[in-house]
């Protein structure tokens, strides 16, 4: 806990008022040092240069220059080495020590053959060189053996091979000035590939080191080959010879020897440097008995020698061959791991010994300095066996014989110049860690051009003397955080909405301070001493404080809100759905606007008189209203709009058409009902509009709202008020579970009320056609006459020239804007749009009668602020619940050590209360405790992703996964399917439920829970328009958690029952609740407004699979089903023809032909399932096969014409199948069907489609559509007839019952796997009855379940929230999780808090911030695909259905006239039309539209006679 709260004071609080910087304990000394003199070079560059020179242009240009010069450099070279490393391949080196790389230069390029070999390996350097050095003590004739072994324990010797690729011998013993003895000459190495091949072969006690020929290719000289003596020994001769006494250093102090050869560790080639001196070589053993022998004993001056000969064989004990490139000799043993046991051992003990006696201060005695020479070369060696040391070091836990490998540097060439490149030591994540990637050019474009204007604009600022004294101070600080982030950003910020790395929050901090300089440059210009201009400047200097704060969200999303916020308040708009969504409404608005505007100016400039209004703004009145109604009719997302016109203009352009946002199947009829309904739309509004156009000219030109002056607009205030109040708050409350929190149950309600189980449809009520009767009109008749009228008389009042008001200069853009925007809104949803007008006439005509300006603008206003008062009122409604000490939740100690610092809190609350209304922000309680702090402004929407669920099947998942497990073996990836076919539903009826009043009153961003048995999906409105709502659905877990269990009782629970009144139940009045159920019902942030409220869906039945197979006898029956259903679905197959004629399957039958062929396979066959098991033969036969089923094969056959006797082939192949169906059963079950959980598994195996086919078998892959017609089909219809034999025993029986039953199981019933696509499709297409098993494992459960659905219509209780408390307990947890990084499963803010329903809307979260079952994409409903409302209204509006009503009108009419007339009865028909129209081409199609004009008429006679009768 500590550690996290450094972190996050470390990496959140301190980098969001830093801008990013902070010190990093676990990235490296040089990224710390860099973020920090990056970020003081930022403060001090502004500050210096503002301090040190005078305030004018040319300290403007050398700091912008700089800083632009600075960032192109960074975000060069950081882009450069990206592409680096997304390209270059790496190089790789062995580690090399500091004191190697110290080391004379010069010494080491005066080898030729050095200057072309890799570098050395330590861990192969150090022990060989020790070894060769002690050879120069010995005499010529000496042997040397590498190892004895015990020739019985030689399997795990490792290879040894060298390759000596440069030998440079010393011809002259006679030492050097330094003691050190020299070569005459140094032969010319060209090759260094050259390279001698060593092969090693066992002996008895030793090793022999063979040599072979040198390379074909070598240019170099070969040393003398070492002798061998009889023992198998290697001799080493004598190397020194005479020469001329020059000496050639090449990195080593001395004559070299130069040896390519394998590193003992890591496999990597390393060169082995050697000087020799004049002496005698004697015989150094090192077998496992010296080794033993010399345990434990401490090195000294007298066996140093014999010591480090030990260090070489134990060396050369742990080597091990990688990479080979050479051709090595077969003949390879290994060390027996007793032998490597002790060498390890004796490796560990020595070594360090000879580590420590070294830094004791031992130092090298007459011959070793002979050899080696200078002091500083001895300290190399010294430091060399220290590291080497460090290297080897083996873990004692772990196996000796493994070798450890060195550590490796690696590197990349990094091209400064064509043909000049760099090594670059730095890695990716170093890299990452030290500077943010930008990935594209335009990324760090933008970045130079932020960082240049943040330059400028706050160097420009400093310039003209806006900041003085410590602000000065704060603002460059304020303006390094801003560069600053543009090169290490806060991760996570604030304002991050998502988990890890958000890219757009980089550029956040310094888009707003160019934005703020800006608008503190033009306040400098028009009012530097005013108020504004000082909280400008004041916010500017407190940037850490907001950042920290989180109070501005990045950037995208301000755009978002900024661009909704504009579109809502001034062109009567409702949400957007995303940034395009957001510039597409806006401009189609100002478009509208523009337009408009032309019209309205030139009215306003045309004289008028009360007897004359000019036709230029009639006309403008008439486009008000059609552009009004047009827009409110057209969603925000224009991605329909452009699908359908794609499909229209470009129908084969398979580019993006706008629905993968919906991610839709193949056949998913759902985009294309999208398509329709908006097609419907266009052409209904284009025949409305034109009405409306000439209705509204022709009573603007009227001049009736003039003549009619006062009467007029009281006759409409007074319509409006109250059917406003009839419609929008009486009848509401009326239809509401519990009206006015008093009244125990409904006093309007539904015929299906009191149903237990409603079988049909919702009925349409009378209370329902009266309101939405009401509500049509109120939006189409009287709002457009209000706003008509005052736009008249505003219109008339600007040109009268003795009237003083503000319209007489902007009058025209005021008039255009507040009639779009009122007419718009009130066609949307004028919910709240009668309370805000007799408020504007009560407030102006009697209170502030002065302050009045004209009615419309006035209207506007009120608008506009009654829209921020009800979001107080619901901000304030959610704080006073959430904090009411009597019903308090605490979910944690910190909830109650904050509960008492809410009351000195409240002040602020207050005021925080406001600052949110007025900007449209949440506020939040800290953690889920009382506090509350604001959070940044968000959009309707709340939500900056796009998240939807991805549901996981066959389609979209890897074959392996299906294999080995079922891809929806996860309960909550099966079950989205219910909620999801649910927002289909949501889809067809929402947005006419809601204009018939079954949600009661809504508006946008209202969140609703719908709660069923099973089903609890939360609801979020986004966008209301005129007959279309664009919704959200979410849908929580069936088996929530404790928390939310007590929410649901909360919710589903009746009040009704309660009697208490305080302390007391003196109970309650009829039809009237309790004081105590009418008090709760006042503290909760929700309220139930209809209990039974219908959608189609299915219902699930589910039994557990292994109480119906328990028992060996229903295993039997259901393998019995499984043979019988197989047999059916092969005589059904229309290849039968095919298979029988197929020669290979009969050649590969033959055996299963003869009747004495016994099929005994204990693992397959049973006396337990099988029937046709034979106990005596221990096995079946076709004799006993056909004693079974024979009776139904016939029967099957003769239902296709076949007659079959026992010896037919296709009783043969009948065998064979169910042969093949019980093997791949048993094999499935891994030849444990006895098992009643292997059997299960199997059969679940063979249900998904997994077929383990044996080679007995392998026949059917003649034609595959055998296991996928006829034996996958078998499995999953034995599952549905297993179950009809609890129902029905004996009729399954027959085989007549049995046959009716499979062939309507067909055609009605989808049986299959959940992971299959066929599953989900049939879910979505409404089928009626579905089946499928389900494997379930889940907190230790391993079961399986046979899941059955129903479709039904699901009875849902709809919750309202207050959707204040759903946007602040979801900022709350987004805060909580991204930036505070709270990671504890059962924190205090997802506990259970039944006023706020706090874990419900907690866990409706996007993931992975919520738990959410599923999430749908935005989906939009229209009123089109309603059936009641179009049995009230009739279809859209369109010329061909205008034209089919008229034309089915006159065939109406002229069948009657035929009825009616005189004539003979033979030639007419009353009943179905006149025998003349029989003449007629059209008179078929002309019958048809009458008849089903009649059937339409006659069924809404029908529904109006049923209503009557209610």
């Amino acid at each position: 806990m500590g550690s996290q709260v450094l972190q996050t004071l470390r990496q959140g609080v301190w980098a969001s008022l830093t801008g990013g910087w902070y010190h990093d304990p676990e990235q490296n000394k040089f990224n710390n040092s860099c973020h920090l003199y990056l970020w003081i070079f930022l403060l001090m560059l502004p500050l210096s240069l503002h301090l040190a020179l005078p305030p004018n242009t040319v300290a403007l240009g050398i700091y912008c220059s700089s800083v632009t010069i600075f960032f192109i450099f960074i975000k060069t070279v950081n882009y450069r080495l990206h592409m680096m490393f997304d390209n270059e391949e790496i190089v790789s080196q062995q580690s090399i020590s500091d004191t190697a790389k110290g080391r004379d230069k010069n010494s080491m390029s005066s080898d030729p053959c050095f200057s072309t070999c890799p570098r050395p390996s330590l861990s192969l350097l150090l022990i060989p060189v020790c070894h060769k050095l002690l050879l120069t003590l010995f005499s010529t004739n000496s042997t040397l053996p590498i190892y004895s072994l015990d020739p019985h324990h030689s399997t795990d010797l490792p290879l040894i091979y060298t390759h000596v690729f440069c030998l440079l011998p010393s011809p002259d013993p006679s030492p050097c000035k330094d003691g050190v003895s020299s070569d005459s000459a140094v032969h010319d190495c060209k090759d260094s590939d050259s390279i001698e091949h060593v092969n090693i072969h066992e002996r008895d006690t030793s090793m022999e080191i063979e040599d072979n020929a040198p390379h074909p290719g070598s240019k170099c000289d070969s040393p003398e080959s070492p002798n061998q003596n009889p023992e198998g020994l290697l001799q080493i001769p004598n190397p020194f010879k005479e020469g001329n006494g020059n000496r050639q250093r090449s990195g080593m102090p001395s004559t070299k020897t130069h040896v390519r050869g394998l590193s003992v560790d890591s496999g990597t080639d390393a060169v082995l440097a050697v000087e020799y001196s004049q002496g005698k070589l004697q015989t150094l053993t090192s077998s496992k008995s010296d080794l033993e022998a010399k345990e434990g004993q401490i090195p000294n001056e007298s066996n140093f020698v014999e010591f480090v000969s030990l260090l070489e064989s134990i060396n050369s004990s742990k080597s091990n061959i990688g990479h080979q490139t050479d051709v090595l000799n077969e003949n390879t043993q290994k060390s027996s791991p007793r032998t490597g046991e002790s060498m390890s051992k004796f490796h560990n003990i020595y070594f360090g010994y000879l580590i420590k006696w070294i830094q004791k201060g031992f130092r090298p005695l007459p011959f070793f300095t002979h050899f080696v020479g200078k002091d500083d070369e001895w300290n190399f060696y010294i430091s060399s066996l220290i590291l080497l040391q460090e290297e080897d070091s083996i873990d004692e836990t772990s196996d000796s014989t493994v070798p450890e490998k060195p550590a490796h540097k690696h590197h990349y060439k990094f091209w400064v110049f064509p043909g000049k490149w760099i090594r670059v030591l730095y890695d990716r994540l170093t890299l990452l860690a030290l500077l943010d990637r930008n990935q594209e050019v335009v990324e760090n474009t933008v970045a130079v051009c932020l960082a240049f204007l943040v330059a400028f604009l706050g160097f420009v600022l400093l310039n003209q003397g806006c900041f003085k004294d410590l602000w000065l101070f704060q603002f460059c600080l304020v303006i390094a955080s801003c560069q600053y982030s543009l090169l290490k950003s806060v991760q996570p910020d604030a304002a991050s909405p998502t988990h890890g790395h958000n890219q757009i929050i980089a550029y956040s901090r310094p888009a707003y301070f160019c934005i703020f300089c800006c608008l503190i440059w033009l306040l400098e210009l028009a009012l530097k001493h005013h108020f504004i201009f000082f909280c400008f400047t004041a916010s500017t200097c407190c940037f850490p404080v907001i950042f920290l704060l989180g109070l501005l969200p990045q950037i995208n999303t301000f755009f978002i809100y900024l661009l909704e916020q504009i579109d809502t308040h001034f062109f009567g708009g409702t949400a957007v759905t995303g940034l395009a969504s957001a510039f597409y409404s806006l401009l189609r608005s100002l478009t509208a606007a523009a337009v408009l505007y032309g019209f309205c100016f030139g009215a306003l400039k045309e004289p008028w008189d009360e007897q004359h209004i000019p036709a230029l703004f009639s006309a403008f009145c008439g486009l008000l209203v059609v552009f009004s109604y047009h827009l409110s009719r057209q969603s925000s997302e224009p991605s329909v709009l452009i699908s359908l016109l794609q499909s229209k203009l470009f129908p084969n352009f398979k580019g993006c058409s706008g629905d993968d946002d919906l991610a839709l199947d193949d056949g998913d009829p759902l985009a294309e009902h999208l398509r329709n309904s908006v097609k419907d739309i266009l052409s209904s509004d284009l025949v409305v509009c034109v009405a409306a156009a000439v209705l509204t000219f022709a009573i603007s030109a009227s001049t009736v709202f003039l003549s009619l002056k006062p009467f007029v607009s009281i006759v409409l205030y007074t319509l409006a008020g109250t059917v406003g109040f009839v419609t929008h708050y009486l009848i509401p409350q009326l239809r509401k579970h519990h009206p006015w929190f008093w009244i125990s149950h409904p006093i309007l309600k539904s015929k299906e009320y009191k149903q237990y189980e409603p079988k049909d449809n919702a009925q349409l009520m009378w209370f329902e056609r009266l309101y939405v009767c009401l509500l049509f009109f109120e939006k189409y008749t009287i709002y457009p006459a209000v706003i008509l009228s005052a736009l008249t008389s505003d219109g008339f009042c600007t040109v009268l020239s003795d009237c003083d008001t503000k319209l007489n200069s902007v009058g025209a853009p005021l008039m255009t804007v507040a009639g779009l925007k009122l007419l718009r809104s009130s066609f949307c949803n004028p919910t709240f749009q009668f309370v805000t007008l007799l408020f504007t006439i009560v407030f102006f005509e009697f209170d502030y009668r002065k302050t009045s300006e004209t009615f419309l603008i006035d209207f506007f206003v009120m608008s506009i602020v009654f829209h921020k008062l009800w979001d107080l009122l619901h901000k304030l409604q959610f704080i006073m619940v959430y904090i009411a000490p009597w019903q308090i939740a605490w979910g944690s100690a910190f909830h109650a050590f904050a509960q008492p610092f809410a009351i000195p809190h409240s002040g602020m609350l207050l005021f925080q209360a406001f600052v949110t209304t007025l900007f449209y922000t949440p506020l939040s309680p800290f953690l889920g405790s009382a506090i509350f702090i604001s959070s940044y402004p968000r959009s309707v929407k709340f939500w900056e992703r796009d998240y939807n669920t991805k549901r996981i099947d066959n389609s979209n998942s890897r074959l392996a996964s299906q294999i080995e497990k079922d891809p929806g073996c996860d309960d909550n990836n099966l079950n989205s399917i219910f909620y999801e076919y649910l927002t289909r539903s949501l889809q067809q009826s929402l947005c006419g439920d809601l204009l018939l009043g079954r949600w009661g009153n809504y508006s946008s961003g209202d969140c609703f829970i719908l709660a069923s048995d099973y089903l609890n999906a939360f609801v979020h409105l986004i966008e209301i328009g005129n007959g279309l709502v664009t919704f959200q659905l979410r849908g929580l877990e069936f088996r929530g958690t404790y928390c939310q269990q007590r929410e649901v009782e909360a919710i589903t629970e009746g009040v009704e029952d309660d009697e208490a009144c305080c302390c007391c139940e003196p109970g309650h009045l009829p039809y009237i609740l309790s004081c105590n159920a009418a008090f709760y019902l006042r503290w909760l942030a929700w309220e139930v407004t209809t209990t039974k409220y219908l959608l189609e869906g299915y219902s699930i039945s589910e039994n557990n699979a292994a109480t119906m197979l328990q028992v060996y006898d229903l295993r039997k029956l259901l393998i019995s089903y499984y043979l019988k259903s197989i047999i059916y679905y092969f005589l059904h197959s229309p290849k039968l023809r095919a298979w029988i004629k197929e020669l290979s399957v009969l050649e590969s039958l033959q055996l299963y032909s003869k009747w004495h062929y016994i099929e005994r396979d204990p693992a397959v066959f049973s006396v337990k399932i099988d029937e046709d098991y034979i106990h005596c033969l221990q096995g079946i036969t076709r004799a006993s096969f056909c004693n079974i089923y024979l009776e139904w094969i016939q029967y099957c056959a003769a239902k296709q014409d076949e007659v079959i006797d026992e010896d037919s082939p296709l009783v043969t192949l009948c065998f064979a199948l169910c042969v093949l169906g019980r093997r791949s059963l048993a094999t499935a079950s891994h030849n444990v069907s006895n098992s009643l959980e292997s059997f299960l598994y199997g059969y679940n195996s063979l249900f998904k489609g997994d077929f383990r086919i044996a080679v007995k078998d392998e026949w059917v892959f003649a034609d595959m559509d055998l296991l996928q017609q006829v034996v996958a089909p078998a499995v999953r219809m034995s599952l549905k007839l297993h179950q009809d034999h609890f129902t029905c025993l004996e009729e399954t029986e027959e085989p007549e019952v049995l046959y009716e039953a499979i062939s309507n199981y067909e055609k009605t019933l989808v049986i299959c796997h959940e992971g299959d696509p066929t599953w989900r499709r049939a879910v979505l297409s409404n089928r009626e009855n579905l089946l499928t098993l389900r494997h379930i494992v889940d907190d230790g459960t391993d079961e399986y379940k046979i899941i059955m659905l129903y479709k039904r219509h699901l009875s849902f209780k709809v919750i309202k929230i207050n959707k204040e408390c759903v946007r602040g307990l979801w900022a709350g947890q987004q805060q909580e999780l991204v930036f505070l990084r709270n990671r504890n499963p059962e924190r205090g803010s997802i506990q259970n808090s039944k006023q706020a329903l706090r874990n419900m809307i907690n866990s409706s979260c996007d993931q992975p911030l919520g738990y959410p079952m599923y999430v749908s994409p935005l989906t939009t409903s229209y009123m089109g695909t309603h059936k009641q409302l179009r049995a009230i209204f009739g279809g859209p509006i369109s010329l061909d259905n205008i034209k089919s009503f008229f034309l089915s009108k006159w065939v109406q009419k002229d069948s009657n006239t035929s009825c009616n007339s005189p004539g003979n009865i033979e030639d007419v028909d009353c009943g179905g039309g006149s025998s003349s129209l029989s003449n007629n081409p059209n008179s078929q199609e002309s019958q048809n539209v009458s008849s089903q004009a009649r059937s339409r008429n006659s069924h809404h006679r029908g529904n109006e006679y049923h209503s009557a009768g209610i």
